[in-house]
């Protein structure tokens, strides 16, 4: 699909601003308007544009409309985006347990984040041990599937109530705790139990073998390469930092 681009190329400078801003809550047309320092009316017409193509979405927030990044892959697809720009500046993306202003701030971009998986073979395994478990259970707990029967354990797991470091960073960065942790650290928490309870590592030990473990899991699942998949290398090599190669 040929991209329909301004002279003045405002529609890569709105995208870039709309990553940038991603967690506020001002990016409505007049103040859009405003910070690109255009009229109202071809601001307006370039967010038509956008929204047609997939790559923005207006959300209704009281008496306005707030414009936000729908489809990241769309973004880089059609070009608005540079596969540079969205590693250095990929923070701005990522999701926090925490509002602002009232509003949630979700993760719903963060997942279109264009890199591709293949299925393990331990979730074909797990599948499989799964149903024959379903043969002793309990019809009415058969029937009602995996994510019902396990989703409070999963809250339970991923779910780590907040501190105060936690708090003050909130607190610091404008926003307003939903009294939690990001649910990765309360998964990577427990793996990190899992290997201190079944080995006799040291808990540094074991944080290590859980980056290890992580580390092989992202290289098993890949499928292709991407500015995304160098960002996750990247993650795991610094997660690693006090760990000696052995």
């Amino acid at each position: 699909m040929a991209m329909r681009r301004s002279a003045s190329g405002l529609e890569e400078r709105l995208v870039k601003l709309l990553f940038i801003k991603h967690h506020d809550v001002d990016t409505t047309l007049r103040n859009l308007s405003r910070l690109l320092n255009a009229p109202y009316s071809t601001v307006r017409d370039v967010v038509y544009r956008l929204e047609a193509e997939g790559v923005v979405k207006a959300i209704r927030l009281g008496r306005e409309h707030l414009i936000k990044l729908k489809d990241l892959s769309k973004t880089l697809e059609l070009g608005y985006l540079t596969e540079d720009f969205v590693a250095e500046n990929f923070g701005h993306v990522t999701p926090l347990l925490a509002r602002k202003d009232g509003v949630y701030l979700s993760d719903e971009l963060y997942i279109t984040l264009p890199f591709r998986t293949k299925r393990h073979e331990a979730f074909t395994r797990l599948i499989e041990l799964d149903l024959k478990a379903r043969e002793n259970m309990d019809p009415h707990l058969a029937r009602l599937g995996e994510w019902p029967r396990l989703s409070l354990l999963f809250y339970r797991v991923v779910l780590v109530p907040e501190d105060e470091n936690r708090l003050q960073w909130i607190r610091g960065v404008g926003l307003e705790s939903l009294g939690y942790y990001e649910p990765a650290y309360g998964f990577f928490t427990f793996l990190l139990y899992v290997l201190k309870k079944m080995t006799a590592l040291s808990w540094e030990e074991a944080y290590c073998k859980a980056t290890q473990l992580i580390k092989e899991y992202v290289r098993e699942t890949r499928s292709g390469n991407s500015i995304i998949e160098k960002i996750i290398d990247n993650i795991i090599e610094n997660m690693k930092g006090i760990c000696v190669e052995s």
